[in-house]
């Protein structure tokens, strides 16, 4: 008898198997059409930048139209945090490289240290995200003085505060109105990453599919970004829809986890590495009959066409 006894797979109606890829839709290459928006969105935040610095006359035209370019997001909160951390990155860069410009260091010096130390100090503070800027404005004020060291870093201060509230104003007035197309976008886009991944993982292993856990988990937390937005907003309706696309999310994250642990399930019960690669190239297409698997992982393979069932009941 063999070690690892096959379970015999009961008979089903080959119309009810449709297969991953009809039920996901095929494999994109890519999502043109977020690349476009974001464009959109960034060269809108950047002339909104120039007109306040217009009216303001401030002359950082780069850091009120760069870090404009960074605050933009998908998500108006998100772009809130973003801006947020500008901010304050561009606080510690530019006290620190004030501090180097006062002390009389030469740039040789002065900017190294200030770039240094800036970016420990936004990581003990608790903004990491913001040390790209905060390195920036620490080089910059020195670099690129207007006046003295004081009046250099209120130019700078200047120029980011003008970036936020521009990049703040596109974020709403852009995105906040556009929540389902972004996010009926991304969806679509998600489910075709996964259906890629499934036929490289019918094609080579089970382990390929890990490569879109970063994708979904990104997804998912913007998804819930939006709806805290939303319910502060009292837009239930599009919070409520947006649910619905964050369940889905997590159908399509609990189908590659069950996935990737048939790749587990093969090395702890010592099966050959490709013993479920008849059965994975069975779930991507429609039709056919459905293989035999070894018995451990009979209740994975269950639990992947239960999923199944579900992306099709929700489509």
């Amino acid at each position: 008898m063999s070690p690892h006894p096959t379970e015999p797979t009961p008979s089903r109606d080959l119309s009810e198997h449709q297969g991953t890829l009809q039920l996901l839709g095929p494999p994109l290459p890519r999502n043109p059409w977020s690349r476009v928006f974001l464009a959109v969105k960034a060269a809108a935040a950047c002339a909104l930048a120039l007109a306040f610095d217009g009216l303001t006359g401030n002359p950082d035209h780069v850091t009120s139209t760069f870090v404009a370019v960074l605050s933009i997001s998908p998500v108006v909160l998100m772009g809130l945090r973003r801006s947020f951390e500008q901010v304050i990155g561009s606080l510690v860069g530019g006290l620190g490289g004030t501090a180097a410009t006062l002390l009389g260091l030469a740039p040789i010096l002065g900017v190294p240290l200030a770039v240094g130390s800036s970016i420990v100090l936004c990581f003990a503070i608790g903004f990491g995200r913001g040390y790209t800027v905060a390195a920036f404005s620490a080089m910059f004020v020195q670099v690129i003085p207007r006046g003295t060291a004081l009046e250099t870093l209120e130019v700078r201060l200047l120029a980011v505060a003008t970036a936020a509230i521009a990049a703040f104003l596109v974020n709403t007035l852009v995105s906040s109105v556009a929540y389902r197309s972004i996010f009926r976008r991304r969806l679509v886009y998600a489910e075709a990453t996964v259906s890629k991944l499934l036929i490289t993982a019918s094609e080579t292993s089970p382990l390929a599919v890990r490569a879109g856990f970063p994708q979904l988990a990104e997804l998912a937390a913007q998804l819930q970004t939006a709806r805290d937005e939303l319910r502060f907003r009292r837009s239930e309706a599009t919070a409520s829809w947006l649910a619905g696309i964050a369940y889905r999310v997590g159908v399509l994250r609990r189908l590659l986890h069950h996935v990737l642990d048939l790749s587990y399930l093969l090395e702890e019960e010592g099966l050959p590495p490709d013993g479920a690669q008849a059965w994975l190239r069975w779930l991507v297409q429609p039709g056919g009959t459905e293989p035999e698997v070894p018995a451990a992982l009979a209740e994975t393979t269950r639990r992947i066409r239960r999923i199944g069932r579900t992306l099709k009941m929700g489509s």
